[in-house]
């Protein structure tokens, strides 16, 4: 299933980068462009990263830090 749209990356290509040790989501969008874009993504990115008992320790965004 497609999870991120603005770069066509399925969920298993996410879980891939993961099992070979992204262990974040600023790892996760090096390794295959997953929530590089519009970031819409990253919540279902940082369910994976759950999933396989990771938390994902990503710094805020600038957007973030101003709210």
């Amino acid at each position: 299933m497609y999870i991120c749209h603005c770069r066509a990356v399925t969920d298993r290509r996410i879980c891939e980068a993961i099992e070979a040790g992204a262990c974040d989501s600023e790892t996760v969008i090096r390794r295959c462009g997953a929530g590089g874009a519009c970031g819409g993504c990253l919540p279902a990115v940082r369910e994976l990263l759950a999933h396989y008992g990771l938390t994902d320790q990503a710094r805020p965004t600038a957007d973030s830090a101003a709210a």
